[in-house]
């Protein structure tokens, strides 16, 4: 049978806050209102970190803005609708894509969006997109030789403890994230507030090279963090399950943070180490987590990354400009014998190119500035410069 199948990795959209890095509401929902148009079964992959929860704050009964680690059902389902006040755009493309019965959009479940396993959460966002069908939720996805997951469980830091997917606290039952999830919702993102626009550029050895007050304050917090998880956490909140650092992970903190490695771990590698036997069971391996494009052919098998959706620069050493990364999505096409066929294709996005020195001076008019160029405009209720 011939069927299409289209992969969109890391999208992280957020609530239109300061912590929020999606803003390619017009592109990404150009290209999923054109996909709707098509008459054949289509499989639309969101490959995890779709929307970034995470990062995304929430807003308690008196309107204050927190970051909580506790993350109940109902919190998660106060964050989602956050984000669908923030880019209804992208949620309206899905509900068309959705309206045809041969049409599928398969959420698969990442690192920022493990949210995504709360039942009311998936039955929130199927009322959303106005359909109970055609709506899926995975962390993996296998079909015809198309084997698709974000990537993260190659991740020793950032991997889900798939037997414990919850925890008690309190008698209430919350998300059990990662350690490092665990250590961005508490630490590291009232840093982000501070520095909006330095997280998108990339590469870090590159940023840090040219910019020592943000290596200063990085060194400073991940040095604060690992002294309180070591000495003071585990006996002021010897109860709480979510200040819990695994030993097993020690080893693997201290030397990043003894070398400044701040770098996502190289899943593709770990990935083949632990599936060598048995790579040939699939013909396409598709991935994301990592934001960079790759692309491996074998014989028997290919691997992907076809790269994120979120706001992002790479940054130019020399010259000291930004430039904006491309936005990729996979296009797989299966026909009637099977067989496999894929491209990467980039969505054309015009964008200007920054001086780094001017965006350091002042990251606000410049976070507006990209906006601007994609057409995005901020909620009113939550403008970046709250």
């Amino acid at each position: 049978m011939k069927k299409e199948i289209i992969v969109i990795g890391d999208v992280e959209m957020g609530a239109g806050t300061l912590t929020d890095d999606f803003i390619s509401d017009k592109a990404l929902s150009q290209l999923i209102i054109m996909l709707s148009k098509q008459e054949q079964p289509l499989d639309l992959i969101m490959n995890g970190d779709t929307f970034d929860f995470l990062k995304c704050p929430h807003f308690g009964k008196e309107g204050k803005k927190t970051f909580p680690r506790h993350i109940t059902e109902q919190i998660s389902l106060d964050k989602l609708n956050l984000m669908y006040k923030a880019h209804t755009r992208v949620f309206k493309a899905w509900k068309k894509f959705v309206k045809k019965k041969q049409h599928y959009i398969i959420f698969i479940i990442g690192n920022h969006d493990q949210d995504l396993i709360y039942k009311r959460v998936q039955e929130q966002l199927r009322v959303l997109l106005g359909r109970k069908q055609n709506i899926l939720f995975k962390f993996r996805y296998r079909q015809q030789g198309v084997h698709v997951e974000h990537g993260h469980q190659y991740d020793l830091v950032s991997r889900m403890n798939f037997d414990k997917l919850f925890l008690s606290y309190k008698g209430i039952s919350i998300l059990n994230f990662s350690w490092v999830s665990f250590s961005l919702i508490g630490d590291f993102l009232a840093l982000k507030e501070q520095h909006p626009f330095l997280e998108r550029v990339k590469p870090w050895p590159a940023l840090f090279s040219l910019y020592d007050l943000i290596v200063k304050k990085l060194s400073f917090h991940s040095i604060v963090f690992i002294l309180k998880s070591l000495l003071y956490y585990p006996f002021r909140y010897y109860s709480d399950p979510t200040y819990t650092l695994p030993r097993t992970l020690l080893r693997e903190i201290y030397y990043r943070i003894k070398n400044f490695d701040w770098e996502v771990e190289d899943i593709i590698a770990s990935f083949k180490k632990s599936k060598h036997p048995h790579l040939r069971r699939n013909k396409l391996y598709v991935f994301g987590h990592v934001h960079k494009k790759y692309v491996e052919e074998n014989t028997d098998w290919t691997i992907l990354q076809p790269d994120t959706w979120r706001d992002e620069y790479f940054l130019e050493q020399n010259s000291r400009t930004l430039k904006s990364k491309k936005k990729n999505y996979v296009q797989i096409k299966i026909d009637d014998l099977s067989e496999v066929t894929w491209q990467i294709n980039t969505w054309p996005i015009i964008r200007s190119t920054f001086h780094f020195e001017d965006v350091i001076k002042d990251e606000l008019t410049f976070l507006n500035l990209a906006a601007k160029e994609e057409g995005y405009t901020f909620p009113q209720f939550t403008t970046p410069d709250q």
